[in-house]
């Protein structure tokens, strides 16, 4: 209930949202396709546009509370799979209460969707729906091709399985190369239009510029403090001796493994494209298993937490700003005290309602720019 004014306050402050729905009408009004951006989101777009088509931003931010939904289910069955019991709740919470969670949750944007094809493949690759899992794999790719690294740390982890029955070793690698080519099969089906309006493959070009190591560092060590917020961050890092403990000692353990590999691969490719806060949030749920299944038998440190998630939603305490918001080399430090993420999305919505109409690229950023952190 708490979220009810987002869901309909327009489809989100999102950079993309313009570009998203002006594909997706084009898709269903028009049966033609541009990406929205480079090098397209075939599904979302497509479902998007129908859904734009019967019930308009609502209906479109309705898919993506579901998309949410099916998150956290999926992260429910990881954790159980683990062996975790009800304390598992804590860590579904720790997701479910993130203010970045529930601004992706409530707006008509990607993120959501391919976590929960991701997730989901990984739990059909192991209950052995080995076609369906590498559908789920292409349809992830179909929604943001950023879900390589997760769908990649799937593949390692089901991989570094080492059974003493070899019949049963053969299966699961005949499982992993059939769901694999299949997912491969699938995506290059799905990007196909893709390639067919950009007349090659400058579709999958990019133009976020390369500054140096120590920039990028740096602008992936302020987000990843703003991915918690400041408080929560230190509580969270107080966690990471019982983390690394779990992975020496339950390295064994599927989800262990992906969420590990995840977690490294996903903050390898931020480090390179640090920008959207929610472009963590594949860490944020790879994160959250690792603390739920390292705090699970002593939850009071990851409830701690989860409540400093609910207060970061509407209070958010800044410590550093940038010098040059959008395009930082350096930052300095500058503790204050304001609104938190997503009271400060739901102001913007209300103050740039239709800015995902807008066909003027200074109508778009300026949503962009009010909602986001560091930005002008």
């Amino acid at each position: 209930m708490l979220t009810l004014p987002l869901w309909v306050s327009g489809p989100g402050n999102d950079l993309d949202v313009a570009n998203i729905f002006r594909s997706g009408r084009a898709i269903a009004r028009h049966g033609t396709y541009v990406p929205s951006r480079a090098p397209g989101s075939p599904v979302h777009e497509a479902m998007v546009g129908a859904l734009d088509l019967v019930g308009g931003p609502i209906l479109t931010n309705l898919a993506s509370l579901g998309a949410a939904i099916a998150v956290l289910w999926a992260l429910d069955v990881l954790l159980s799979q683990h062996g975790l019991g009800p304390e598992r709740r804590w860590a579904i919470a720790l997701v479910g209460f993130n203010p970045w969670f529930v601004i992706a949750a409530t707006s008509s944007v990607d993120y959501l969707f391919a976590l929960a094809f991701v997730l989901w493949a990984g739990v059909g690759l192991r209950a052995g729906y080995t076609v369906s899992a590498g559908l789920l794999g292409a349809l992830a790719m179909g929604c943001r091709i950023g879900s390589a690294t997760l769908l990649l740390a799937i593949i390692v982890a089901e991989m570094w399985v080492r059974a003493d029955d070899g019949d049963a070793r053969r299966a699961r690698r005949a499982r992993l190369v059939t769901a694999s080519l299949v997912s491969v099969a699938g995506t290059l089906a799905l990007f196909t239009p893709s390639f067919i309006a950009a007349g090659g493959l400058e579709f999958a070009s990019n133009d976020f510029s390369t500054s140096s190591l120590a920039v990028h560092l740096g602008r992936a060590g302020a987000k990843n403090l703003t991915l918690l917020g400041t408080v929560g961050s230190l509580a969270a890092l107080a966690a990471v001796p019982a983390v690394f403990r779990l992975v020496r000692g339950s390295w064994s353990g599927w989800v262990v493994r992906f969420a590990t590999i995840g977690l490294v691969l996903s903050q390898a490719l931020f480090m390179r494209f640090p920008w959207k806060m929610s472009h963590l949030l594949p860490c944020l749920v790879v994160g959250a298993i690792l603390l739920g299944a390292a705090l699970g038998g002593r939850p009071r440190l990851l409830v701690t937490i989860v409540l400093l998630q609910l207060l970061f939603c509407f209070v958010q305490l800044e410590v550093i700003r940038p010098d040059d918001p959008n395009r930082a080399t350096g930052a300095r430090i500058d503790v204050s005290v304001g609104w938190g993420p997503v009271a400060t999305d739901w102001q913007c919505r209300r103050e740039h309602r239709d800015a995902y109409r807008g066909r003027q690229k200074v109508e778009v950023e300026a949503a962009w720019k009010c909602a986001q952190p560091f930005s002008d």
